[in-house]
Formats: C-alpha cells, sequence, structure tokens
C-alpha cells in the first residue's frame, strides 16, 4: 500500500506579523460591510463573528500556507464553514452542542440549485394557500374561543398558559380534524392561539416536501417565524416573555411572516450558489455534535488552521444559547433533518445551556490552570463573590481543555485564530485574550500576534449587570481581539 505523505507546514510568523503591520488600524472593524451576504443572512444567532473576519483572516494565510482543511470547534451557525467553503478549501469541520446551530449551518453550506428551490417553495405556498383557505374560519374563531368561551386571560400563566395542548386538542375535535401538536408543556405562555393553529399548519406542509435540502432550508425560515411570532421579547437571547399590556395588542400575521422569511432567504441562498458556483473543488463540509473540550469526530493532526469565536463566558451570565434556541428547537423534529440528530424532548433541550463551557460547577474546585492573569482576576473576584467565582474559573477550566483538544487536532505549525472579547465580572475585567495566550502556550503552542477589532455590528447586548443588582448596569465590550497562536 503507498504511503501518504502528508504536506507540511512552514512556520510563517514573520511574514504573518508584517502583512498584520502593514494594514489600517480599521480593517476589522467592517463597519460598512453588509454582514448578512448570502446564506450569512438566512437566520439570527446571538453573538455571531461577522463573515469579513474568517474571510480576511482565510485570504492572508492562504499567500503563506497550502491551508486546505478548517476546524471552528464553536462553529455556531456555520459562519467559517460558509468562508472555507468560498475559499475553495479541501475541508471544512465544524462542531457545535447547540442543535439548532447544527441545522443551520448545514443548511447554509448547502447551495441548492435555483430552480429546484424555486419550484418548490411554489408547491409549498399552493398548499399553504389552500390550507389556510379552508381553515380560514376555524384559524380566526379559536382567539374567541379561548377568550370568550373558555373565558381565559391568554397573557396569563395558567390557564391557556399551561393548558394550551389539551384546550387546542378540544377545540380542533369539535370540528374533526386532526392535526398534531408539540407535546410542550408551557405552550400557550409562549404563543397566542391563533398563532398556535398557524404554524402547526405550516409546520405540516413543510413535512410534505420531500427534496431533504429544500426542507432543511425552510426548517431554518420556520425556526425564524416561531420565534417572531411567540410572545418572547425582542432583541433577548434569553426566554423573557413581552409584558402584559404589550401581549394584550400582540397579533403578529403568522402566514405572511413566514412567506416574506422564505422569499427573503430565497434570494439569499441565490447569492450563495452563485458565489458556490465559480469555486474550483468540491469542498467536504463534515458537522458534528461533539462538545469542543473532546472533539472525537476530528481527525488528529489533520488541521492547517481554526477560525473561531467561542463563547464570551457561561451560558448563565452572558449569551444563552439555548435558551434563545428553546422554542424553536421545540417546535422542530430535528431528527427528521439529519441522520445524526436525535429526537428531542424538554428535558434534552433545557441542558443545552448546561452542556456548553462553563456550564457544570464543582463547588470543590481549586485553581490549578496555567495563567498567572487569570488567578489575579479569579482572586479579584472571589474577595467580592465566592460563587461568582467559581462560575469564572469553571468556563476557563474548560477553555483550557477546549485548547488541549484543539491543539491536537492541528499540523504542526498550524494556525489557531481565536476571536475573543474580555468581559467584566463584579466589575473586574477579565483579560480572556491574555489568559487565552497563557493556556495555550502551555499546550504546545507560541503566540504570534494579536489584532484588535472595534465591534460595531455584532448583535450583543448594549448593556449588562456585572454585579447582578437590579438597576446596576454597564455598558459591555466595545471591542474585540484575534489572537493568533501556533503549534510548535
Amino acid at each position: 500500500m503507498a504511503t501518504v505523505i502528508k504536506e507540511m507546514l512552514k512556520n510563517v510568523d514573520k511574514e504573518l506579523i508584517s502583512e498584520f503591520q502593514s494594514l489600517p488600524i480599521d480593517i476589522w472593524d467592517f463597519k460598512d460591510e453588509d454582514v448578512r451576504f448570502g446564506t450569512h443572512g438566512i437566520h439570527n444567532y446571538p453573538a455571531v463573528m461577522v463573515y469579513p473576519i474568517s474571510r480576511k483572516l482565510l485570504s492572508i494565510f492562504k499567500k503563506y500556507q497550502p491551508i486546505k482543511t478548517l476546524l471552528d470547534p464553536y462553529m455556531g451557525s456555520g459562519t467559517c464553514l460558509v468562508e472555507g467553503i468560498l475559499a475553495d478549501l479541501d475541508s471544512v469541520y465544524g462542531t457545535d452542542l447547540n442543535p439548532l446551530a447544527r441545522l443551520i449551518s448545514r443548511v447554509k453550506t448547502k447551495a441548492i440549485e435555483p430552480d429546484i428551490l424555486n419550484e418548490q417553495i411554489s408547491h409549498l405556498f399552493y398548499n399553504l394557500d389552500y390550507n389556510f383557505t379552508e381553515l380560514r374560519k376555524i384559524i380566526d374563531k379559536f382567539d374567541d374561543y379561548v377568550r370568550k368561551e373558555k373565558k381565559l386571560d391568554v397573557t396569563a400563566k395558567d390557564g391557556w398558559g399551561s393548558n394550551a395542548v389539551e384546550i387546542t386538542k378540544e377545540y380542533l375535535a369539535m370540528h374533526n380534524i386532526d392535526l398534531y401538536l408539540p407535546e410542550i408543556s408551557n405552550l400557550g405562555y409562549w404563543f397566542l392561539p391563533r398563532v398556535v393553529l398557524e404554524l402547526q399548519i405550516i409546520k405540516n406542509c413543510i413535512k410534505l416536501i420531500e427534496n431533504k435540502d429544500v426542507r432543511n432550508f425552510l426548517w431554518v425560515c420556520f425556526s425564524e417565524v416561531v420565534r417572531l411570532t411567540s410572545n418572547r421579547r425582542n432583541g433577548e437571547f434569553k426566554m423573557y416573555r413581552m409584558d402584559k399590556e404589550k401581549l394584550k395588542t400582540f397579533n403578529p400575521n403568522v402566514l405572511e411572516i413566514f412567506m416574506n422569511t422564505v422569499q427573503k432567504n430565497e434570494q439569499k441562498m441565490l447569492e450563495f450558489y452563485d458565489a458556490y458556483s465559480q469555486k474550483q473543488k468540491n469542498t467536504q463540509v463534515h458537522i458534528y455534535n461533539n462538545n469542543a473540550m473532546t472533539l472525537e469526530n476530528i481527525p488528529d493532526e489533520e488541521i492547517d488552521i481554526v477560525i473561531t469565536s467561542p463563547p464570551y463566558g457561561d451560558s448563565r451570565t452572558t449569551v444563552a444559547y439555548g435558551q434563545f434556541s428553546r422554542t424553536a428547537l421545540e417546535w422542530l423534529d430535528m431528527h427528521e433533518t439529519d441522520s445524526t440528530e436525535e429526537e428531542l424532548d424538554e428535558r434534552k433541550i433545557r441542558a443545552i445551556d448546561s452542556n456548553l463551557l462553563g456550564g457544570k460547577i464543582d463547588k470543590n474546585m481549586e485553581f490549578n490552570l496555567p495563567s498567572p492573569t487569570l488567578r489575579e482576576a479569579y482572586e479579584q473576584i472571589k474577595q467580592k463573590d465566592e460563587k461568582r467565582a467559581l462560575e469564572v474559573y469553571a468556563f476557563y477550566r474548560d477553555l483550557n481543555e477546549s485548547i488541549r483538544a484543539i491543539t491536537s487536532k492541528m499540523k504542526k505549525n498550524g494556525y489557531q485564530c481565536w476571536v475573543v472579547g474580555n468581559r467584566t465580572v463584579k466589575e473586574i475585567q477579565l483579560p480572556t485574550h491574555q489568559i487565552l495566550i497563557e493556556l495555550a502556550e502551555h499546550h504546545g503552542n507560541a503566540y504570534v500576534t494579536t489584532l484588535v477589532r472595534n465591534i460595531s455590528n455584532k448583535v450583543m447586548p448594549l448593556l449588562n449587570s456585572p454585579t447582578n443588582k437590579t438597576g446596576q448596569k454597564v455598558a459591555t465590550m466595545t471591542n474585540e481581539h484575534i489572537v493568533i497562536i501556533r503549534k510548535q
């Protein structure tokens, strides 16, 4: 059997540093860039790393190294994978513990032929028009049935809020309609009566689409619409319901929102398809449900470059990816989207955030990480709040394990680009960029350089509470650091 000789990577630190130093100081801000080009714009997702960062990094690294394989261990909605495809790499690898992130990433990275997509969408719209026309009276009368006949307050937690599934089934049975509903325990708390019916009709019509790629594309559209038509407060990543007064006048046109979303996303897919058609290679896309601390499905010593943006901190106190995704995941049949996906229940969905970085805390943890910078900040936080200090430590403990796992997947002289932000806890700033460098060096990496970018178009909360006391708010981070390290 012939021996496969791997192409060796060279240490190009000097060339990279020289190139980075020659660039304009604000080049990484991308403040005037359309960051929702192509499939990058088909679904909102928290704290997304804007695509021009990875596109620019790849264009620079490809000048000096034969980049063929890319890994994003914190894939999110697949931004880096899309850019790796458009950069004509041989293979891109992405992992994420959030099932919704994996679905969005699969759709964003799959170029669908425009005629096929348009034909299937037209067929879907025909079915939707037929079903909504046939059921219009029943849909429109459901609100009156709940509010007037059942005398229920749809803004209350109990009544409709807790018994929506049973009440809806009762109403449908009265009209001899068999319409499967998701068994969500607090369905009515998050959705108004008419919205529940309209979402389920749309869902049933999507399930009739036989083309799997198109069906998944439509599931992503549906996911966005579930969020937009729910009773959740706009602009929040965590599960907060809009106040009662606003809810009294909330009346989303579910069908119109869905059709507009599909049409907008069809154009986004067309943009991606046009760019994809200019590629020379058939890039292999690998998407896994791997913990970033183990990366069991990623081949050892095979990755040329890592471009990633890990969470800023644990989900409880920063961005709650699981909470952001919860309402959509409760409606979606994830096990039908891909053979690798399992059937989800409420318990599994609610456990997502606890499985992410820093999600598990041991009260008996002792500080043993090789980062003097972290130790200093940790001790300062501990003096103010020991529990918060443990939460901070748990996050960096897991990040350290992630760095170890990622490094084991890299080729020698492969580069890692980490886009990180420095958050504040108990009024103590955590210099994650410096902590990352210290941890990475411990795992056999050499520090190369750090690039700074001002945040102008990343979806983040404008204020947070570093003390967790009501009313005490400070501005969140206004810049990010792109830390570049190399495996020795």
